[in-house]
């Protein structure tokens, strides 16, 4: 939900005492003007975009070391990239979704770094051969680091224009987690593409898909078959189908602005380093969060379940403790000390290094050193920060499959005995019960008994 951060203390207390939600009109604030000038952007800017992404995904959207090395090997110091704004996109341009996926273990020992690039041609080709125009714009798949930098790095190689805005507003585990499924808006064709060879070939394939989950179990099926990793091109459309300016209902497709959102959020975690100096920073913009807990990180447990890493993250601060659950994004935060949730998605649960006010992924906890560059040790001392969903997010459709994969997330530990939650429970509506000695949430949970 977009408004105003609460004003929260920063200091040892688990939780905010003193919790005001200040309100302001949705998407009130356009982060429309950002970066080099005229809507182009540096290698610098795209930096503070990969930061900035990697904080909203809730612990996914790909690690950010990886990113990081994506970044510095397929974007030069003299490339120029561009942004376009979702008012001013031109009726007649074609649009494409391009993104990648893939084990991050296989992508950091250098495979996957042309998938994308591949799929991109792929759909260019395609739409010219049926006598439409070429891609003019791309939108990023969703936040985070690694599938918000991708629409970059090819604009950065053929000169193509990247959105202000994302169908998911954060990173989520499923292709049909975001808002132009929930639209309903024409997915096909979906073309899949391998890594080229030495000698230039790759693999591809063109899929007519039954919808989002039908293109996601081809693509698991293609990369699998290729080095677990693959390229994705899909939802090809025009400007007129996402212009904001030209009808209201593309207000609904997408989140807008969500990439100078980044922008800003990554320009001053790379300016200032410093945690506290965020929060405040945060405190500006038009999103509602809230400080969810600070302490440092106990351990860290993954299991697999149906082709998906699901895990559970610990941190502690000496007073209580707190269990994340994550399918590759963080999906469910439970105090265990309380006895009760703290956050679930479609809201976002969020990292941040207490030491400089580094984001970082589920990935980055416990990686490779040796591979990752932004490897973070257990023992790192973070905070814990929940961004309300957008409400676009919180329809009916969107709250049902966050329900569903945080069930599955909780049957892989049933160990731990955490209770299913029936109903999503808001951050909002969980803030009010922080600074209280009981969770019960009508029924839902409790604390004591």
């Amino acid at each position: 939900m977009l408004s105003d951060i609460n004003n929260t203390p920063h200091g040892k207390s688990s939780f905010n005492e003193d919790l005001q939600v200040k309100n302001v009109i949705t998407n009130g604030h356009k982060l429309k003007n950002f970066g080099h000038g005229n809507y182009q952007l540096t290698k610098k800017d795209i930096s503070y975009i990969v930061y900035g992404a990697c904080f909203l995904g809730s612990g996914g959207g790909g690690p950010l070391g990886l990113a990081l090395l994506f970044m510095d090997k397929m974007i030069n110091d003299t490339d120029i990239m561009t942004y376009v704004n979702p008012d001013n996109l031109e009726a007649n341009k074609s649009i494409a979704f391009v993104a990648g996926l893939g084990a991050p273990d296989r992508i950091f020992d250098g495979f996957g770094q042309t998938v994308s690039l591949n799929a991109f041609m792929e759909m260019d080709d395609y739409l010219t051969q049926s006598e439409q125009k070429p891609i003019s714009y791309l939108i990023p798949v969703e936040m985070g680091a690694m599938n918000t930098l991708i629409p970059f790095i090819i604009s950065a190689r053929k000169g193509i224009a990247v959105i202000n805005g994302d169908p998911c507003g954060r990173a989520a585990p499923e292709m049909g987690m975001n808002l132009f499924n929930t639209n309903k808006l024409a997915i096909n064709p979906v073309i899949l593409t391998s890594d080229s060879d030495d000698s230039g070939h790759y693999q591809k394939i063109i899929v007519q898909a039954k919808g989002a989950d039908d293109a996601e179990i081809h693509a698991r099926r293609f990369a699998k078959s290729n080095n677990s990793t693959a390229g994705m091109a899909c939802y090809p459309m025009r400007g007129a189908d996402l212009n904001c300016s030209m009808s209201n209902q593309n207000h609904t497709k997408f989140i807008q602005w969500t990439v100078g959102l980044a922008w800003n959020l990554g320009q001053n975690m790379l300016k200032s380093r410093t945690y506290n100096g965020f929060l405040e920073f945060l405190h500006n913009l038009p999103v509602t969060s809230c400080t969810l807990f600070e302490g440092a990180i106990n351990n860290k447990e993954e299991r697999e379940i149906g082709g998906f890493n699901v895990g559970k993250i610990t941190v502690s601060n000496g007073d209580e403790t707190i269990f994340i659950y994550y399918k590759n994004e963080s999906l469910l935060a439970w105090n265990v000390t309380r006895n009760c949730y703290i956050a679930m998605g479609p809201d976002s649960i969020n990292f941040l290094a207490r030491k400089d006010a580094q984001p970082f992924s589920n990935t980055d906890i416990n990686s490779d050193p040796e591979k990752n560059p932004k490897h973070i040790p257990l023992g790192t001392e973070i905070g814990i920060i929940g961004l309300c969903a957008f409400e676009k997010l919180q329809n009916t459709m969107l709250i049902d499959l966050f329900l569903a994969n945080i069930q599955e997330i909780l049957t892989a530990f049933p160990e731990d005995q955490i209770p299913i939650p029936d109903r999503y429970i808001s951050l909002l509506d969980l803030m009010p019960h922080f600074n209280k000695q009981e969770c019960s949430l009508d029924g839902i949970t409790t604390a004591g008994e």
